[in-house]
């Protein structure tokens, strides 16, 4: 391999780890997220953050157009290879939630005044959104999925999701999450679910669990 080809590979990979970093700070502190805060968390330093985006628009709308594409290929993916649509849904939700993607930060953004135009950002929403509502539409018609529940109900709900908890301990954290998306699938659905995985996280077990993270 020569010099050049490992320094564009290395350039890649600081911008991968870049935008998967800022979709997480994103997710947890909104707007007022700061370039210092993505590239402190990415372990990059300022001058490899900025040469690849240099203002937080451009970090913004970076994310942005990675988001709307994994998610309308996650949405494709589980429908195409999921014989049952609630099933499909399912992955999908999953699939946001462990990857941080939150669809409905995603589309209200990429519809914002302030946000550059690109053929990602502007034709992604709409994709998006007609890749979920079909899901929707057909867990109605096979029954599985509640009448009461629409595409935007499962969009507000995994940007909740997503969110989380970012005072908390990351291993917390994601096991809480991950409960809380096997919870909501349940009462989504139409009929009774098998219950989330393992036993019910008490009150003590949180408390035994944050306790453990304090110093000692």
């Amino acid at each position: 391999m020569s010099a050049t080809s490992h320094l564009r590979a290395d350039a890649r990979r600081n911008r991968e780890l870049i935008i998967d970093t800022a979709r997480i700070v994103l997710a947890e502190q909104g707007p007022g997220a700061t370039m210092d805060e993505v590239a402190r968390l990415a372990g990059v330093g300022a001058g490899t953050l900025y040469r690849h985006f240099p203002d937080l628009d451009n970090l913004i709308q970076a994310v942005l157009a990675d988001a709307l594409e994994r998610m309308i290929s996650l949405a494709e993916s589980a429908r195409k290879e999921e014989t049952w649509a609630f099933d499909a849904l399912s992955r999908f939700v999953h699939g946001c939630a462990e990857h941080r993607l939150d669809p409905l930060f995603s589309v209200a953004d990429a519809k914002a005044e302030g946000t550059a135009a690109t053929p990602e950002i502007d034709d992604g929403p709409f994709r998006l959104l007609d890749a979920l509502q079909q899901m929707v539409d057909a867990a109605h018609h096979e029954g599985a999925l509640r009448e009461d529940v629409g595409a935007g109900d499962v969009m507000g709900v995994v940007g909740l999701l997503v969110r989380g908890l970012p005072t908390l301990p990351a291993d917390l954290g994601g096991d809480l999450r991950e409960r809380a998306v096997h919870l909501v699938l349940a009462g989504m659905r139409a009929h009774p679910a098998p219950s989330p995985p393992r036993t019910a996280m008490t009150a003590e077990e949180l408390r035994h669990r944050l306790s453990d993270q304090r110093p000692g």
